[in-house]
C-alpha cells in the first residue's frame, strides 16, 4: 500500500513557502507513519483484511500508538488533482467511517467499493445521472481509500480491491477469473552487508563511526511461467490444477507476473511487477532514499549505502518493499555504531 497523505498534507501546509534546503525522507527524527501493511495484499468486496501501520520515531519502531484509522468514501472530483479525494484528510465528515485505533485494526471492505472505487458505474444520487466509473491504474487496480491519523499528521494509504475488469468482453472477463492470482505483497528475503552474509532475524548490524556501509535487500526470484512441482503458486496454476503448489499460500514473495487488460489493444496481457525499495534510518544517511528494480530486470535484489554517523551509539534502520499492485512488506535492523 502506496502512502500518500505526507505530499497531500505537506502541500497544504507549505504552500506559499520555499524551503532552503530539501528534507532527508530517509531520515527518522521524529514519530510518523512510513508504510502499511495489508493482510491479504489484495481483497474483494465484503473481504476482511488487517491492516498494520510501521510507525516510528527516533528510537525506533513504536508497539503501541493511538493511530485512528478510517475508510474514506468520498470519490476524488474530476476537477482535483491526485488519486484520493482532498475531503479524506478533513476531520470528522460523512466520507469517514472509522475502523479504530491502534497500530493494527481489522477492516472489512465495502460491499460496493467496486461501485465507489472501480469499474462499475456509481448509482445515480439526488436526481443527477450516474457518474462514470473509475480508471484503473497501470496495473489494471482499483482502491480503497483509507486514512491513518495520530498526533500531527495524517496519511491516505490505499488498499487494491478485486473488481475484475472495465471494457472487457465476457470472453476476457472469464479468462481473467481463471487465470488471475490476487497480489501477495514482497517480502524481504536477505538483508545485510554486500560482502557478508544476510542477517538473521533479531541480529544486530556493527558498524564503525562514519563507515560507508554497502547494504542489500533481497526478495523472491518468482517464476515467469508457470510450472506444476515448482512449489509456488503464480498465474495459471490453481488448486484444481496443482494442488502441491497451491496450498495454503498462494503467491510469489518477488516480482510477480499478473494479468491485465491493456486498455489502448483491449487485449489481456502478462505485466511483471516491479519493485520498490524506501529506506530510512534513524541516525546516519543514505546515498539514496529509494532504489529498487524495474518490470523488466531480473535480479531480485536492491543495493544501497548507508553512511554511519559519527559518533557511536545504537541506530534503527528499516526497508521497505512495495511492488506495483500496492503489496507492502518491510524489515527492522538494529545497528550498533562503534
Amino acid at each position: 500500500m502506496g502512502l500518500l497523505g505526507r505530499f497531500w498534507a505537506g502541500a497544504v501546509v507549505l504552500a506559499g513557502c520555499v524551503p532552503e534546503l530539501a528534507a532527508d525522507l530517509s531520515r527518522v527524527d521524529a514519530a510518523r507513519v512510513l508504510a502499511v501493511r495489508a493482510e491479504p495484499a489484495e481483497a474483494g468486496p465484503g473481504e476482511a483484511v488487517t491492516l498494520t501501520a510501521l510507525y516510528v520515531d527516533a528510537d525506533g519502531t513504536v508497539a503501541e500508538a493511538g493511530l485512528r484509522w478510517a475508510l474514506c468514501t468520498a470519490r476524488r472530483p474530476l476537477a482535483e488533482l491526485g488519486p484520493v479525494a482532498r475531503v479524506c484528510l478533513a476531520d470528522k465528515n460523512a466520507s469517514l467511517l472509522a475502523l479504530g485505533t491502534g497500530v493494527s485494526v481489522t477492516a472489512e471492505l465495502p460491499t460496493d467499493v467496486c461501485r465507489l472505487f472501480g469499474p462499475e458505474p456509481p448509482a445515480a444520487t439526488d436526481g443527477q445521472p450516474a457518474g462514470r466509473p473509475v480508471d484503473p491504474d497501470a496495473s489494471g487496480g482499483y482502491y480503497q481509500p483509507i486514512r491513518v491519523a495520530s498526533e500531527g499528521e495524517i496519511s491516505l494509504v490505499q488498499l487494491r480491491s478485486a473488481c475484475g475488469l472495465a471494457g472487457a468482453t465476457q470472453q476476457q472477463a472469464a479468462e481473467f477469473r481463471r487465470r488471475y492470482q490476487a497480489n501477495l505483497a514482497p517480502r524481504v528475503a536477505e538483508l545485510g552487508r554486500v560482502d557478508g552474509a544476510p542477517l538473521g532475524e533479531g541480529e544486530v548490524l556493527s558498524a564503525a563511526a562514519g563507515e560507508e556501509v554497502a547494504l542489500r535487500v533481497g526478495w523472491a526470484a518468482c517464476p515467469e511461467a508457470a510450472k506444476c512441482g515448482d512449489g509456488v503458486c503464480t498465474l495459471d496454476e490453481g488448486a484444481d490444477s496443482c494442488a502441491g503448489d497451491c496450498g495454503d499460500s498462494v503467491g510469489c514473495g518477488g516480482a510477480e507476473t499478473y494479468l491485465r487488460l491493456d486498455p489502448v489493444g483491449l487485449t489481456l496481457v502478462e505485466q511483471r511487477e516491479a519493485i520498490r525499495v524506501a529506506w530510512y534510518a534513524t541516525a546516519g544517511s543514505f546515498e539514496q532514499a529509494s532504489t529498487g528494480r524495474g518490470a523488466q530486470e531480473r535480479v531480485a535484489s536492491s543495493d544501497n549505502v548507508w553512511v554511519a554517523p559519527e559518533e557511536a551509539g545504537a541506530a534503527t534502520l528499516w526497508v521497505v518493499l512495495r511492488d506495483d499492485r500496492g503489496g507492502t512488506s518491510w524489515r527492522e535492523v538494529a545497528v550498533l555504531v562503534q
